[in-house]
């Protein structure tokens, strides 16, 4: 009688929760060679403050015995790294590859990025074909904890999908992708940067305006093609 029990960062769509329950329903008839109806799952959210102390902890650490695929994270053994090198882990930025879709998918839902309206696989597809260049990853031993997305129009630069690692914010990371991505713009032609950010969102207004953005006083409008 199996049962399976998913956690995982909010959010999903309940109809992406069910997309994923049907597979592993499906798989688990398949491989395990049982019938629908003994099938259970279960999906439960986790929020990422929490994810270590109520996941990793008690679920994953220390459990190799039960563990059949281990994950390739550690959050105990980052911090203690991180304390061991005096918090000076080096932090790289590169252009994003192909390996790297999961490990940033998951940093957006980490980040609370992702949003119904829009599938993170799809948008990552569509920059891979305009600019993919301009697609920044930041790493900290091969870790991924950092992106942003770029574009330039010709006319304006853009940006999107700034997101840090909750656990390495407040460290610089994110001025740093800023940094590189103001550079390659700068170095295309561009002569000015646009972005959108909510009015709610005070924090992140904040960081932008540390970088010298402003409020333009314009209306930001939007048309679904």
């Amino acid at each position: 009688m199996p049962h399976i029990i998913v956690k995982l960062y909010p959010g999903r769509t309940a109809e992406q929760k069910k997309q994923l329950a049907r597979q592993i329903v499906k798989s688990v008839i398949n491989i395990a060679v049982c019938k629908e109806k003994s099938v259970s799952v279960a999906i439960e959210e986790v929020e990422p403050d929490d994810w270590a102390e109520s996941v990793f902890r008690p679920d994953i650490l220390n459990k190799n015995e039960y563990l059949v695929i281990a994950p390739g994270y550690n959050p105990f053994e980052k911090k203690d790294r991180s304390e061991e090198n005096g918090g000076q882990a080096e932090f790289k930025i590169r252009s994003y590859q192909d390996a790297d879709r999961s490990a940033v998918i998951d940093l957006w839902h980490r980040c609370n990025l992702v949003v119904p309206q829009n599938d993170p696989h799809k948008d990552i597809e569509m920059k891979c074909q305009v600019q993919p260049d301009l697609f920044f990853v930041g790493t900290i031993e091969k870790q991924i904890v950092a992106t942003l997305m770029a574009g330039y129009d010709g006319h304006r630069g853009w940006i999107y999908y700034l997101a840090v690692d909750p656990e390495y914010q407040r460290q610089g990371i994110g001025r740093r992708m800023m940094e590189r991505a103001e550079a390659a713009l700068k170095k295309r032609g561009c002569p000015k940067i646009n972005l959108q950010v909510r009015t709610s969102n005070s924090a992140v207004i904040s960081f932008y305006t540390s970088l010298g953005y402003s409020n333009d006083d314009v209306i930001g409008l939007g048309k679904k093609l």
